[in-house]
């Protein structure tokens, strides 16, 4: 009867793909994040064992009783999760390094979605400095910030996030490399694209699940005021501007590979 049961649950699982949304901060994650499994998934899933997220609070504790870094703690998750036969959805603010990418790309479908570097790092300041919750939150203007190790952290978070390569020396030092390994693990991907095309990327959801998604609008920033302060301050702007090189250069690949994918 157990046979019956484990044969029956993998036949209906079967119906679904696998999905793992690599969510960015500050690029639309919270929204699409939910858009994607209302559009592909039913709802009582979520309340099961197939669907899960790469939990924060848990990366916090291993992070505090094991030693380790907190982003070492979300991957290994994140590979728990891919490496479920049952599992069919997880999400969550992980990155998605080369060789795991490699390894579970041709099972799972690996999606994201970016924003323009400059407006992502200006978000995220923002966000972070007015946000009512005290996780990540700083008290800095944009001029200490933009000197600071975490500034630094934000502006090279898509290569971080997609290069292998985790240190920013390191990754400031290797600059060629970074973006050649980010765009090359970026290509595995079933849907990507840029926020400043959301159309394109919703065509290409819809045509890789045959579906049709709807995307609400959350998280906005706390205090839009403080977004203009940064922009209209011609100096931090130009400072913004060369630390996002790097991810500014992976930003313009993958707006030329989506658009490419778009016009098949």
């Amino acid at each position: 009867m157990q046979e019956m049961l484990k044969q029956q649950s993998q036949k209906y699982l079967a119906r679904y793909p696998r999905i793992f949304f690599c969510h960015v901060p500050k690029c639309a994650g919270v929204s699409l994040s939910k858009a994607i499994y209302a559009a592909v998934y039913p709802a009582f899933l979520k309340a099961t064992r197939f669907s899960g997220h790469v939990d924060l609070r848990s990366s916090r504790v291993s992070e505090e009783l094991l030693g380790i870094n907190m982003m070492t703690a979300r991957e290994s998750q994140l590979i728990t999760h891919l490496n479920d036969p049952y599992m069919r959805y997880t999400n969550g603010h992980c990155i998605a390094r080369p060789d795991v990418t490699r390894k579970y790309y041709t099972d799972w479908h690996f999606l994201t979605i970016l924003r323009n570097p400059t407006d992502r790092f200006i978000s995220e300041f923002v966000y972070n400095k007015y946000k009512p919750s005290q996780w990540q939150k700083h008290d800095e203007d944009i001029d200490a910030y933009l000197d600071s190790a975490k500034g630094l952290g934000s502006a090279l978070t898509y290569a971080r996030y997609f290069s292998g390569y985790s240190n920013p020396d390191e990754i400031l030092a290797n600059k060629e490399a970074v973006i050649e390994a980010a765009v090359a693990n970026l290509r595995q991907f079933s849907v990507i694209g840029t926020l400043d095309n959301m159309a394109q990327w919703q065509a290409s959801f819809n045509r890789t699940f045959n579906t049709k998604i709807a995307i609400a609008s959350n998280n906005k920033s706390p205090n839009k005021q403080a977004s203009s302060q940064v922009t209209e301050n011609t100096t931090a702007m130009e400072k913004i501007t060369q630390l996002c090189a790097v991810d500014q250069a992976i930003y313009e690949q993958v707006k030329t590979m989506a658009l490419a994918a778009g016009q098949r």
